[in-house]
């Protein structure tokens, strides 16, 4: 229908310029035309005066307006060239249109173009979500979902996660994570379109780039971010929002997804490690079927090392305010945990095993037959130096046990790894790390303290006394430890324990009748002195 037109003015801004509605104006135009209006007009509100065309352009410029276009022949006979010249010079699109030509046909045709655009970009972003989940459970990659929608939108990506490492995207990294950082002066939410979609959209602007921001979340909680970037002059138009929206949710879904996946094997390597350690009965296929499927060496030459957060529980009360439950809160941190484990096993280029129970870590790390002790310290020190990061203020214990080759050894690491833990948090305090054979007496201790014949007869000597103990408040254990430091000295121990004689006399006779062992007797004071120091350990502790 416009074969005829011609365009007298903005040829070089048509591509630019986006058609949302079409209107029949005359003067004045007061606020009557809106932006991104195909405005047509005969001119008969200016009667022949060319200052009132020109305001009256003016006018239709000043409002947003993408075309005029003036149908000449009646009312304007030619169109001035003072008006060509103010819109050449401001991009302003003006059509010289024949009279003949029906404004009713002409917006009958220009509202049907803008119907079927308005079905395709109402269909547009369904089709983009439903390849997007295609994506998703055809198992591809993030970087299929980034690519997709990069080229669906002509923008450049970035996706990181809750820790803020990049996980998929072509954007500068930097530039990103550089208007990121300086969001609190600068970040604003799109809040001028009302869409309630929009709140949760943040836009950063610096010198000619702009960073938009949308939160990934799953189940309520953040998960990372997603940016697009781009120039000042390419803005995101609000299809594009919608795009991206999509593609956030679809991000979440296959970060759920991979999370899922991670999880459930995380479950199934901590699973098989305890297996390990506990020593069940396993048959060598299944063993080695799993340690195939982990990408296990278990042939190498491993110690075992245990640790044992002391006050995580204080320290998240205090971070966070709440409640505080050992058991969740230890799973909840297991993944910094390990971040930082295994960062300090790839630094020093070791092999590493990790499982979690209850309220202890269990690694194994690759060692050699010459430099476990180095190897243990050095891998030990990294992890406390990756710690001040990841968990500021976490005190860790350390036991470590001895080296061992062989899949079959790997319980018996884990006994004297174990065992050593609780002798160093009894006998030196929290915050330590003691190694299995850091003193002649201790290893001799230890050794027998995880042979369960032996615990067992330790713990027959001295159960009458802990269950006296805790009924009465008496403290056997310590009058009989504190007896015999004093080579047997009475009137030492009584002054010691801050006791009457007669009273320690008593508790003496007590503990004589309790365990029916006698004090002067070699064999049965041997006996009970090796049940104490056994005890001392903490490596034996009272079943009732």
């Amino acid at each position: 229908m416009l074969n005829n037109a011609i365009i007298r003015s903005g040829a070089d801004a048509i591509d630019d310029k986006q058609v949302e509605w079409v209107s029949v104006m005359e003067n004045p135009v007061e606020n009557f035309v809106r932006e991104n209006e195909f405005v047509l007009t005969t001119g008969i509100g200016c009667f022949g005066n060319k200052d009132e065309l020109m305001k009256f352009v003016e006018d239709v410029y000043n409002s947003g307006a993408s075309v005029l276009a003036i149908a000449t022949g009646r009312h304007v006979f030619d169109i001035p060239e003072e008006i060509i010249e103010f819109a050449e010079k401001s991009r302003f699109i003006i059509l010289e249109i024949p009279w003949e030509l029906r404004f009713a046909d002409l917006v009958h045709e220009i509202m049907g173009h803008l119907l079927i655009n308005r079905n395709k970009a109402i269909n547009r972003p369904k089709e983009i979500q439903e390849q997007l989940i295609q994506i998703i459970l055809e198992g591809r990659t993030l970087q299929s979902i980034t690519d997709y929608i990069e080229r669906e939108i002509g923008k450049h990506i970035l996706i990181a996660d809750e820790k803020g490492e990049v996980v998929s995207g072509t954007a500068d990294r930097a530039v990103v994570f550089s208007m990121w950082n300086k969001r609190v002066d600068s970040v604003a939410a799109l809040e001028e379109s009302h869409h309630p979609k929009y709140s949760d959209v943040r836009k950063i602007e610096e010198r000619n780039q702009l960073l938009y921001q949308f939160t990934i979340k799953s189940n309520g909680k953040p998960k990372g971010n997603f940016f697009i970037l781009t120039s000042v002059d390419e803005s995101l138009s609000k299809q594009d929002i919608t795009i991206a929206e999509q593609a956030t949710v679809a991000t979440a879904l296959w970060f759920s997804r991979d999370s899922a996946v991670v999880e459930a094997e995380g479950r199934m390597q901590n699973e098989f490690l305890l297996s390990l350690v506990i020593g069940e009965n396993m048959s060598p296929e299944h063993i080695q079927a799993h340690a195939d499927l982990f990408k296990y060496n278990l042939e190498v030459p491993y110690v075992c090392i245990i640790g044992c957060p002391e006050n995580l529980g204080s320290l998240i009360q205090q971070q966070q305010g709440r409640s505080y439950s050992r058991k969740t809160d230890l799973e909840y941190m297991n993944s910094y945990i390990k971040d930082g484990i295994f960062y300090a096993a790839d630094s020093i280029g070791r092999r590493l095993l990790y499982a979690f129970k209850n309220d202890i870590i269990i690694i194994f790390l690759e060692t050699s037959a010459t430099a476990t002790a180095d190897t243990v310290n050095q891998f030990l020190d990294l992890v406390e130096r990756r710690f001040i990061h990841l968990l500021p203020g976490v005190l860790f214990s350390w036991g470590v046990g001895k080296r061992v080759e062989g899949k079959d050894n790997f319980k018996s690491s884990y006994q004297k790894a174990k065992a050593a833990l609780e002798m160093g948090r009894g006998e030196f305090g929290t915050g330590r790390r003691t190694h299995f054979d850091d003193t002649q007496l201790s290893s001799l201790l230890l050794n027998l303290a995880i042979n369960e014949e032996v615990k067992q007869i330790a713990l027959s000597v001295l159960s009458p006394l802990i269950n006296y103990d805790d009924g009465k408040g008496m403290d056997l254990i310590k009058t009989f430890a504190i007896y015999r430091a004093n080579s047997g000295n009475v009137s030492k121990t009584a002054r010691e324990l801050n006791l009457h004689r007669q009273s320690l006399l008593y508790r003496l006779r007590k503990i004589e009748t309790l365990t029916g062992k006698s004090l002067v007797n070699p064999d049965d004071l041997f006996l009970l002195e090796f049940a104490v120091k056994l005890w001392s350990t903490d490596a034996i502790t009272s079943t009732k």
